[in-house]
Order: C-alpha cells, then sequence, then structure tokens
C-alpha cells in the first residue's frame, strides 16, 4: 500500500490564511472520495474551529502521553479526520525539544502511522520546532501569501527556511507551491504585489485566493466554504488546489517508502 502523501501548509507569518488553506485542502480532498488526516500544529487550535469543533490537547497526548494516533483522532466530515491541538501544543514542543527530537518528529509520531490515508495535511505554526518537522515530512509544500509586504516577507523567509532544511538533513526538495492570499485586484497594491510573485516563483504560483466576506462568515459558523457557499468563487479555486495535489499523487510524486527510511535523502557527495 503507498504511504500517504504530506502536504505542509506552512509560512514565516501569522494570520496568513495558513489554517483556511489547510481546512479546505483537506475538506476539498475528502469531498472528492479521498481518505485525508488533517494535524493541527498550532497552538491556536483553529483547524477545530474552522471545522465546528472544539480545540484539544491531542498532539499532546500524541507527543507527551504517547498515546496511539487512533485514539485521538476525531471524523469531522467524512472521510476527513482530525488531530486537534490546543494551547498545549507548546508544552508539547518544548517536550519534544528536551528529549533531542529530530527532524522525523512528525514522522515517526504521525506519517508512519496514518495507515489507510491517502493525505496527511500539516497545519503549522509560524516558527518552531514543530514547523522544521513538517517541512522535513513534506512531499509538498504550499506557503500562503498575502500580497502585501508582511506577507510576501514571510512567505520569502519560509523559503529560505525550507531550502536550510532541505540542505541540513540532506533531502530533495518537495514540491514547492505559492498561493497568493487575500487578493483585491481593484488595488494596484495587490496587482503589483501579485506580479511580483509570479516574476519571483513562475508556475509554481497558484490561482490568487480573493478577499470574500462568504470566506468570512463560513468560518464563523463552523463550516467550510463548500458547505457554506458551494457557488462561490473561492471554492472553485480551493477545489483546482485539491485537484492539483491529487494529479501529483497520481503522478508518483511521492515515494511509497516513508520518508525518514531514506527514500527521499540525497545522495552524498
Amino acid at each position: 500500500m503507498a504511504s500517504a502523501m504530506v502536504v505542509t501548509i506552512s509560512s514565516n507569518k501569522g494570520g496568513c490564511g495558513k489554517t483556511t488553506t489547510a481546512v479546505h485542502l483537506a475538506a476539498g480532498l475528502a469531498n472528492a472520495g479521498h481518505q485525508v488526516l488533517l494535524a493541527d500544529l498550532d497552538k491556536q487550535g483553529h483547524c477545530a474551529t474552522f471545522l465546528g469543533r472544539d480545540p484539544a490537547p491531542r498532539l499532546y497526548d500524541l507527543l507527551v502521553k504517547e498515546r496511539p494516533l487512533a485514539e485521538l483522532i476525531v471524523e469531522a466530515r467524512p472521510r476527513l479526520h482530525l488531530l486537534a491541538g490546543n494551547s498545549e501544543t507548546l508544552v508539547a514542543q518544548d517536550f519534544a525539544r528536551l528529549r533531542n527530537a529530530q527532524a522525523d518528529l512528525l514522522e515517526r509520531a504521525i506519517v508512519e502511522k496514518a495507515i489507510g490515508y491517502d493525505y496527511v495535511v500539516f497545519d503549522t505554526p509560524p516558527q518552531g520546532l514543530l514547523q522544521e518537522c513538517a517541512i522535513y515530512s513534506a512531499d509538498v509544500l504550499v506557503t500562503p501569501a498575502p500580497v502585501d509586504y508582511p506577507g510576501m516577507d514571510g512567505a520569502a523567509q519560509f523559503v529560505l527556511l525550507a531550502q536550510h532544511i532541505q540542505k541540513r538533513e540532506r533531502i530533495a526538495p518537495p514540491q514547492l507551491f505559492v498561493l497568493p492570499m487575500f487578493v483585491d485586484r481593484r488595488t494596484s497594491e495587490a496587482r503589483y504585489n501579485l506580479e511580483a510573485l509570479q516574476e519571483r516563483f513562475g508556475d509554481q504560483v497558484l490561482e490568487a485566493v480573493p478577499v470574500r466576506t462568504r470566506m468570512r462568515e463560513a468560518i464563523a459558523e463552523g463550516e467550510t466554504i463548500f458547505d457554506y457557499a458551494p457557488g462561490d468563487d473561492i471554492a472553485a479555486i480551493y477545489m483546482e488546489l485539491c485537484r492539483t495535489i491529487a494529479a501529483l499523487r497520481r503522478d508518483g510524486a511521492h515515494g511509497d517508502a516513508a520518508h525518514g527510511n531514506g527514500a527521499r535523502t540525497e545522495g552524498k557527495d
């Protein structure tokens, strides 16, 4: 059986749409018939609230109490399972540091245990050990980038961090995508910055996610845009992201062996 494809949603800036993207990627893939595990690595625990559930210390239970993964996940939607987080996630991260956890922490604790899943989606904090471990495990990296200076700088810093980890751990670089967020094409700043992103990253830039009131309303109701306003253009954009990721899996863009066994490790000089 092929291992799950790991998709890490991350940036070095908070408030850039990481959780929105992680939740909608996971939900869209599940809607398409895939088995998906969404793991919340951020202390805010917003993956749960975005799906109408309460944050919970499930990542803490996994990493500190060493409870089995299967006992800690819940079915948030058909075929979409959630490993929730909350403020205790910071304690789990500190605990892992004290135990000298390596880059393969999440690989061993989650990815290798995600039997029967087609995808594992990581929603990360903007910095720290858990973010680095999620980068290490990734087959695909998606960095949301609001088209303002802080958002674009956060994406650029994230790309440099990912490259540093790949070099340090001697792993082949995963597929990288940049997802422009909160785009209002009526403003010259947004248009200029979107062009700058496209010039910098080329065909790695995905279709831009616009600013829409319905998305904020959906989040407030604990629903995805697919549930709340399936005809909205944002729903179509996120479904296209899901198709892009699914095509990579069909094309064999990740190894059948676990990442941690060296399947993606670069050869020595």
